[in-house]
């Protein structure tokens, strides 16, 4: 690992291809999206209103007039960025590497003076380089959420690089960042438990942390990195997974999301519009939907959802919720949908299966097979191997700006097209703390 990091810290400017800076402010704009988005769910806001009463400080949290001090900022911000789920993501590192970068990127850059935009970008980059490789390194225990567990390292990796820290003291500060590590679990987004959005919060929180206890001297002991992940959360630690130089970035190799729901429900989602529009099925007449995919899509089975997040786990009622309303974004989770009759009993006609055959190649695909059958016992069947929308290379500038407007909408159209505009001039700019300016909410 160590060759490895050595390796991404040479990185310089010049080592970025423009399709690389133009990945980073796409992630950047599509986090940030996310993040003020999530600021003004009302779970995030009840939140603040708690913590701001012992930790008021300087440090802006984005999409609010709020500040908290350095810690408690990027716990909120890493509460925010995944409390949507309409968070970015990377099949190779299996999870969210922009949400334990980005929200730590923003808070912690805010003790500079002055910090370029284009110093901002590189590093952004080769956070989440590192933070994608600590991802495709662990194999955690079954049943473990990715969110709070190796991204402790990819969070703490980006305020080692904003530190611009020496070799030996970002090992150092990546091995203590283990211990820190969480015992996530993955039902908890299946049941809606809002402790899993708190999984990432804590990850900042204790990345913050992490750069003060190394400063400090409290180290922790050799191999923590591999006992963690390879023993205690994980069964697995890969070194290898290092070994590999960087020829494309993992930031060029990241998926985005319009449908609000986790990655998993895509390839389902898609394959069943495509079914509905394709044969102008009359969704009255569905009696059953067969859905296979790989194991871990098929954890998303359950038609008893009860809340927002418990529903953008559903499979069944992704589906169901589209037929009925055509949408999929975040406005579809508002009790009125969630409680509707209707979309409820077509949700429970939703069957959800493993299939073994789709199993085999995952994460290199996410595929999913759907089948409908109709009143009239007439049967349609789609596949799909990935989601039809999504990957990166294939995502605009253009269209996540529109996405960023449609999550932004307590800022005024005139301040939405300067935050657009400022990221994609990004590295033309000198000064960060411009833009930390901007995402404030605060009426222009």
């Amino acid at each position: 690992m160590r060759s490895f990091i050595e390796e991404v810290l040479e990185k310089n400017w010049s080592d970025l291809h423009e399709e690389t800076i133009e990945a980073g402010k796409k992630v950047l704009l599509d986090t940030v999206g996310a993040m003020i988005a999530g600021v003004n769910e009302k779970s995030t806001q009840t939140l603040m209103k708690q913590l701001v009463k012992e930790s008021e400080g300087s440090y802006a949290v984005v999409g609010s007039d709020a500040s908290f001090t350095r810690e408690a900022a990027g716990f909120i911000h890493g509460v925010a960025s995944v409390a949507i789920e309409l968070d970015e993501g990377n099949q190779w590192s299996k999870g969210h590497p922009a949400a334990h970068v980005v929200p730590a990127m923003l808070t912690d850059v805010q003790r500079k003076e002055q910090y370029r935009g284009k110093d901002f970008l590189l590093q952004l980059v080769k956070a989440y380089e590192l933070c994608s490789r600590f991802g495709r390194a662990t194999t955690l225990v079954p049943d473990a959420h990715a969110h709070g567990t190796w991204g402790v390292m990819g969070a703490t990796a980006t305020v080692l690089l904003l530190e611009d820290c020496t070799v030996d003291e970002f090992i150092d500060g990546l091995n203590i960042s283990a211990t820190f590590a969480m015992p996530t679990m993955w039902n908890a987004a299946i049941e809606g438990a809002l402790v899993r959005n708190v999984y990432v919060g804590n990850a900042m929180q204790n990345a913050l942390k992490t750069s003060d206890l190394l400063k400090a001297g409290f180290l922790a002991p050799k191999g923590n990195i591999e006992y963690v992940y390879g023993n205690v959360i994980g069964t697995a630690y890969d070194k290898e997974s290092f070994n590999e130089s960087i020829t494309e970035w993992d930031i060029e190799r990241n998926y985005f999301k319009d449908h609000a729901f986790c990655r998993y429900v895509h390839a389902p989602l898609d394959a069943f519009q495509q079914l509905v529009q394709e044969n102008d099925m009359d969704i009255k007449q569905i009696k059953r939907v067969n859905v296979w995919t790989y194991s871990r899509a098929a954890t998303l089975h359950r038609s008893d959802y009860h809340n927002a997040l418990s529903a953008k786990f559903s499979i069944p009622y992704a589906l169901s919720v589209w037929a009925h309303t055509e949408k999929s974004d975040h406005s579809i989770f508002a009790e009125e949908f969630l409680q509707r009759d209707d979309i409820r009993a077509l949700a429970q006609k939703v069957d959800v299966a493993v299939s073994e055959e789709l199993e085999k190649d995952y994460p290199n695909v996410m595929p999913a097979e759907v089948e409908v059958e109709l009143e009239s016992s007439a049967i349609f069947k789609k596949r799909l191997d990935l989601a039809d929308s999504g990957l990166g290379k294939d995502v605009t500038f253009d269209h996540l700006a529109e996405k960023f407007k449609q999550l932004t909408t307590n800022f005024s159209n005139k301040k939405q097209d300067e935050i657009i505009k400022w990221i994609e001039q990004m590295d033309e700019k000198e000064d960060v703390g411009q833009l930390i300016e901007l995402l404030r909410d605060a009426v222009m």
